[in-house]
C-alpha cells in the first residue's frame, strides 16, 4: 500500500504545478519555479530512480517559441488543459510531461497538422519539397515514413545537436538496427508512447489454466523453458464444443488467435528478422535463414492443425472476435500488447490473469524477443528544418520526461499497480519491454517487403514459404536496395 501511494503521489506532484499548457503565459522566472516544484520523489519509486538521471541538455530559454508537429497520434504530444484530471493518470502523466518541458525551457507545442497517414505524408512531402518551413517535427505512423526516405525530405538525427541515442529513453535498435552509414532518418523515443505500450504478448487467464492444470507459467518463462512447442502442447486437446458441432466462436478454446498483425509479431520472437546487417554494415533481407521453413510450417499447424486453437483465415473483418472469446472465458489464451492491458475490458474482468511474452521458438534462444505493430509513430526532422539545435534540444526533453514519468506510470501505475495483480506479471512485462525491437526490414517495408508475411500467408491458408519468398523477393529487394542507395546519397 506504502508504494501505491508513494507512486500516485508522484504523480499528483508531476500534475499539480501544471497550468495551461498550449498557452504558456507565465514569464520566465516562474517557469522555472514551477519546474524546480518537481523535484521529491519517495526513494523506493521508479519515478525517483529514473530521475536521478541526467539528460545533459542545461538550461535555455526560447522565448515561448512553438515547437511545430505534425501529428499522426495527436494525444501522445498534445493534451488539452480542460482533458486533464478527469480520470485519466497517462493523459494526465503526459500533460505534466509537456508542462514540465514547456516551463523549463519557456517553449510551447503546436500541432500544425493532423489527418489520415496518406493524406499527412502528402502534406509533409509537397511541403518540405517545397521548400517550406512549416514544421519542425514529424510525429509519422512508422510503416509509412520508411516509404517517404527516397524522397530526401529528412535529415539525419545525429546531425542534430543534443540528440544521443545511448540514452535510455531512446530504444537499442535506433543505433543497432536502423542506423546504417552513420545516418538514422527515423528514430524511436519513449515519446512514441504507441510504441511503448504496443509490444505484442500474451495474456491468460489464471484461473481457467489452473483447472487445466498447466502448471507454473511464470516459472517456465523465467526458467528459460516457454517455447512456441510448449505452447502448443499445452493447448492441443483443450476444445469444448457447445453442443452444435461445428468450431465456431461459441466453443471453448485453449488459444484464440485473430487473423491479423500480431501473428507477424511471431518472426520477430522466434529470431528470424527481416533484415540483418552484412559484414559491412548494409542491411539485407535475411529472413531465408536455416529455420525459416519450420518457422513458417509451426505456425501453419499452429493455426490450423491445434484443435485448442481458434482461428478463422477467411474473415477478413474479424477484428477483435478472439480477444472477445477471452474477455467472456471462452479461451484461456489470446494475443495482445503491453497497453491492452489498460482497456476497459481487461479492467473488468472478473478472472485472474497474467501476462507473459511471446514464446521463444526453442529454449537455445537467448531471450524472449517480441515487436511493435506497424501503426506505431516514429520520428523525423524534415530538411526544410532552420533551427535543428532547437529542435534537437526539446525532443530530446521530451523523450527523457517521457521515460521518466510517462512510461513509469503505464507501467508502474496503470499496469503493475492497478491492473495487473501478481507480482510475477510485473517482472514478466519488463522483460517484454527490453525484448521490443525494430526491424530496418519492416520500418523502411512499404508494404513492399516481408513485414507482413506470417498475416497474409495464414489469410490465404499457405505454409510454401518458398513460393511465398520467389514471388516476394524482388519487391522487398528492390525497397531496401532503393531507401540504402537513398540514405547513401544523403
Amino acid at each position: 500500500m506504502k508504494r501505491i501511494i508513494s507512486l500516485l503521489l508522484a504523480i499528483v506532484m508531476l500534475i499539480s504545478c501544471s497550468t495551461l499548457f498550449f498557452s504558456c503565459e507565465k514569464n520566465t522566472d516562474e517557469k522555472k519555479e514551477a519546474s524546480n516544484e518537481i523535484k521529491t520523489y519517495e526513494e523506493d519509486s521508479i519515478f525517483y530512480e529514473r530521475s536521478l538521471v541526467e539528460d545533459g541538455l542545461g538550461e535555455a530559454d526560447y522565448g515561448g517559441r512553438a515547437l511545430r508537429i505534425v501529428a499522426y497520434t495527436p494525444t501522445e504530444i498534445e493534451i488539452l488543459e480542460e482533458e486533464r484530471n478527469k480520470g485519466d493518470l497517462i493523459k494526465d502523466s503526459r500533460f505534466a510531461r509537456n508542462e514540465a518541458v514547456a516551463n523549463r525551457f519557456n517553449v510551447k507545442f503546436d500541432v500544425v497538422y493532423t489527418g489520415t497517414y496518406s493524406e499527412q505524408n502528402d502534406y509533409v512531402s509537397k511541403s518540405v519539397l517545397s521548400g517550406n518551413d512549416e514544421f519542425d517535427l514529424f510525429m509519422g505512423m512508422v510503416m509509412s515514413m520508411g516509404g517517404m526516405v527516397t524522397k530526401k525530405i529528412f535529415l539525419n538525427w545525429y546531425d542534430v545537436e543534443h540528440i544521443d541515442f545511448s540514452k535510455p529513453w531512446w530504444y537499442e535498435s535506433n543505433s543497432t538496427d536502423l542506423t546504417y552509414n552513420g545516418k538514422n532518418l527515423i528514430a524511436i523515443s519513449h515519446l512514441n508512447q504507441t510504441a511503448v505500450g504496443g509490444a505484442y504478448c500474451l495474456y491468460y487467464n489464471k484461473n481457467l489454466a489452473s483447472s487445466y492444470e498447466l502448471g507454473d507459467l511464470y516459472k517456465l518463462v523465467l526458467d528459460g523453458k516457454w517455447t512456441f512447442d510448449k505452447l502448443a502442447e499445452m493447448i492441443k486437446d483443450i476444445y469444448v464444443d457447445d453442443g452444435n458441432d461445428i468450431r465456431d466462436t461459441g466453443d471453448f478454446y485453449g488459444f484464440g488467435l485473430d487473423q491479423g498483425t500480431c501473428l507477424n509479431s511471431f518472426l520477430w520472437a522466434f529470431d528470424n528478422p527481416v533484415c540483418t546487417k552484412d559484414a559491412d554494415g548494409v542491411p539485407q533481407i535475411t529472413v531465408k535463414t536455416d529455420k525459416i521453413d519450420a518457422i513458417i510450417n509451426d505456425v501453419y499447424d499452429f493455426c490450423f492443425n491445434n484443435s485448442g486453437v481458434f482461428f478463422e483465415p477467411d474473415k477478413k473483418d474479424l477484428g477483435s472476435v478472439a480477444g472477445d472469446q477471452f474477455y467472456v472465458k471462452k479461451a484461456i489464451f489470446k494475443m495482445g500488447t503491453v497497453y491492452g492491458a489498460t482497456n476497459e475490458n481487461m479492467r473488468n474482468f472478473e478472472d485472474e490473469y497474467g501476462m507473459l511474452p511471446l514464446p521463444k521458438y526453442t529454449e537455445e534462444q537467448p531471450e524472449y524477443k517480441t515487436m511493435v505493430g506497424g501503426h506505431h509513430t516514429a520520428l523525423a526532422i524534415p530538411k526544410t528544418c532552420k533551427d535543428t539545435e532547437f529542435v534537437g534540444r526539446i525532443v530530446e526533453a521530451l523523450s527523457a520526461e517521457s521515460w521518466k514519468t510517462v512510461t513509469p506510470t503505464l507501467y508502474e501505475i496503470a499496469l503493475k499497480t492497478r491492473y495487473l495483480r501478481d507480482s510475477e506479471s510485473k517482472e514478466i512485462m519488463d522483460m517484454i519491454i527490453d525484448g521490443t525491437q525494430f526491424d530496418f526490414g519492416t520500418v523502411y517495408d512499404n508494404w513492399q517487403g516481408f513485414a507482413f508475411m506470417l498475416q497474409r500467408m495464414m489469410a490465404e491458408g499457405n505454409n510454401n514459404f518458398q513460393s511465398y519468398y520467389t514471388v516476394r523477393f524482388p519487391k522487398a529487394r528492390y525497397q531496401i536496395r532503393t531507401t540504402v542507395k537513398a540514405i547513401d546519397r544523403m
